[in-house]
């Protein structure tokens, strides 16, 4: 990884990890999600830093199951600046989130998002949960799991906070 640092987001921050969304991807619009999730309790925002400048972001937001009591997470969005894109910052930052979530308790880590990068990251397994809204057939195969704490996926159908909630993030 660079010589970058990661922390847990600052309220300071917002303005600058919202800028490295469009930089990061060009093609989708996700300001609106991500500053909604900079804002949640339920979000554990991680940035990575350059002189305290934040140069990528993770969010995890914290869900539960409609199958009793799995203490789940999902990953995203993640957005690592252009200029420091291939440094390993986006792995450290998974891996950072994997560990204090585990250290919380969280059992499960899951993933809407591209099955090569995320299977190198851990999600090693399709998801035995149901997303919320359904998924295009073409995204199957995007929907992975990382377990943190336990030897059994979760079942039934992950539920979200408010943010997460809405059928065009998820199909």
């Amino acid at each position: 990884m660079s010589e970058a640092s990661i922390r847990l987001l600052k309220a300071d921050d917002g303005p600058t990890v919202l800028a490295i969304y469009p930089l990061a991807f060009p093609d989708e619009d996700l300001s609106k999600l991500v500053a909604k999730l900079l804002t949640d309790e339920n979000v554990l925002s991680l940035v990575a830093t350059t002189r305290e400048h934040a140069i990528a972001h993770a969010a995890f937001t914290r869900c539960g199951s409609t199958n009793g009591s799995a203490r789940l997470a999902l990953l995203g969005p993640i957005a690592v600046h252009p200029d420091h894109q291939r440094d390993g910052l986006g792995k450290g930052l998974i891996e950072d989130g994997a560990r204090r979530l585990s250290d919380q308790g969280v059992n499960e880590l899951l993933v809407l998002g591209d099955p090569d990068y995320y299977r190198h990251r851990g999600f090693d397994a399709p998801a035995s949960v149901s997303t919320p809204y359904p998924l295009k057939p073409e995204w199957a195969e995007a929907w992975r799991s990382r377990l943190l704490n336990f030897n059994e996926r979760a079942t039934g159908t992950l539920t979200v906070p408010k943010p997460w909630q809405a059928p065009e993030l998820w199909g």
